[in-house]
C-alpha cells in the first residue's frame, strides 16, 4: 500500500503579512504587529535584525530601532485565519489545525510530484485570495513535515523525501525536534545525547529514566522511522475566540467592558459567519504579572449567536470581577452547533 505523503502549511509571519496587504510601502523595512507591548509577529526584515515574536517592545527596538510598529488588527487577522481555513477544508480530505495559521494536510497524494502540484496550488491560491505568502512542507510524517515547511520559509515548497529523512533521523539536533521541551533536551544532554542518533546508544531503560516513558516512546519512534503520521482533523468547530489587549500601539486604550464587547462582537460575527450558535461563552481576563487568569462563564437556555444576548450578563459578571492590571481579553464560544439544529425555547 502507497504511503500517503503529508503536507504541513504554515503562513509566513502571520499578523505582519496580514498588515502588509494594506501597507506595501512597509514589505522592505522592518516591521512588527504589536499585541500590548510584545511583539506579535514580525516580518522578514526585522526578524534579519533579531526581532522576533514574544518578544518585548522595548528589547526589540534596542536591536533595531528603525522598527515600524503596528498595532495588531485582531478582527483582520481572525477573518483572514478564517478564510485561510476555509481552503485547508476545500483542498484536503482531511485537516489538522495547528494554531490559527498553520495545519497539517492529506490532500490523497501517494507520490511527491502530486503532493508538489498540491503545495504550490495551494500557495497560489492563497496569495490570490488572501493576499499572504504561506510555506509548504511535504514528507512522510508529521515531524517530516514539519521539518518540511521550516525549510520552506520564507515562502516557499520543500520536500523531505527517503533520502533527506534518512539523514534526519540520525543527524537531526534534538533541539530541533518538534514537540521537544528545553528541560528535556538539556537532560538528554547530560548523557550526551544531542542528536536523534546519539539515542542508539541508550537503553531504552536509561531514556524512559531520563525523560519519562512519554517522551522516549515518542524518540524511539522517531528514531524507527514509526512516528505520527495519522491527522486528527477538527471535522466540526465546538468552539471558537477572539481576544484583544487593553492597550495596543499608537491607539486609545480600551476600557475593560469596552474591549470585552469588541472581543464578544467579534467572535459572535465569526460565529453567524459561520451559521453556528453557541451555548456557552467563557471570558478569561489576563492581568498583569503572570497569574492565572479569572474565568468568567455563561450560558444560553438556546444557542446563539446574537452577541446582544451575551453582552448583558458578560458585563454584569465583569463587573464583579474588576481589579487594576487588566491586560487582555479572551472571549470563546462554545458548545457551538449548526444554526439550523438550535431549539427555540417553547415559553
Amino acid at each position: 500500500m502507497a504511503t500517503t505523503l503529508l503536507l504541513h502549511v504554515d503562513a509566513d509571519s502571520f499578523f505582519a503579512s496580514v498588515i502588509l496587504r494594506r501597507r506595501p510601502d512597509l514589505v522592505d523595512r522592518p516591521m512588527a504587529a504589536i499585541a500590548h507591548v510584545f511583539i506579535a509577529s514580525a516580518n522578514y526584515p526585522a526578524r534579519l535584525r533579531g526581532v522576533r515574536g514574544g518578544m518585548q517592545v522595548h528589547e526589540a527596538q534596542r536591536l533595531c530601532p528603525e522598527l515600524v510598529m503596528v498595532d495588531t488588527p485582531r478582527a483582520e487577522v481572525e477573518e483572514v485565519s478564517d478564510a485561510l481555513f476555509d481552503i485547508f477544508r476545500d483542498s484536503a480530505r482531511s485537516v489538522e489545525p495547528g494554531s490559527m495559521e498553520e495545519a497539517f494536510l492529506d490532500i490523497g497524494a501517494t507520490d511527491i510530484r502530486a503532493a508538489v502540484d498540491a503545495g504550490q496550488s495551494l500557495r497560489r491560491r492563497v496569495a490570490h485570495e488572501l493576499g499572504i505568502p504561506i510555506s509548504v512542507g511535504i514528507g512522510r510524517t508529521k515531524l517530516m513535515a514539519k521539518l518540511a515547511s521550516r525549510a520552506a520559509k520564507p515562502d516557499g515548497l520543500h520536500v523531505v523525501d527517503a533520502d533527506e529523512e534518512a539523514e534526519l533521523r540520525t543527524a537531526l539536533p534534538i533541539a530541533d525536534v518538534w514537540g521537544i521541551g528545553a528541560q528535556t533536551v538539556e537532560r538528554l544532554r547530560l548523557i550526551e545525547v544531542a542528536h536523534l542518533g546519539d539515542l542508539d546508544r541508550i537503553s531504552s531503560d536509561e531514556l524512559r529514566h531520563v525523560c519519562g516513558a512519554t517522551m522516549a516512546h515518542r524518540l524511539s519512534r522517531i528514531r524507527a522511522g514509526t512516528d505520527d503520521a495519522t491527522l486528527n482533523p477538527v471535522e466540526t468547530r465546538s468552539s471558537l475566540s477572539s481576544e484583544g489587549t487593553i492597550s495596543g500601539y499608537n491607539r486609545p486604550d480600551f476600557a475593560p467592558a469596552q474591549l470585552m464587547e469588541a472581543c464578544i462582537t467579534r467572535v459572535c460575527g465569526r460565529a453567524s459567519k459561520a451559521d453556528l450558535a453557541a451555548g456557552g461563552l467563557t471570558i478569561a481576563l489576563r492581568f498583569d504579572g503572570g497569574a492565572a487568569p479569572v474565568i468568567l462563564k455563561h450560558r444560553m437556555p438556546s444557542a446563539t449567536s446574537d452577541a446582544q444576548a451575551w453582552i448583558p450578563e458578560m458585563l454584569r459578571l465583569l463587573a464583579g470581577a474588576q481589579k487594576p492590571g487588566l491586560v487582555a481579553v479572551k472571549a470563546t464560544l462554545t458548545a457551538l452547533v449548526p444554526s439550523e439544529r438550535v431549539q427555540q425555547p417553547l415559553f
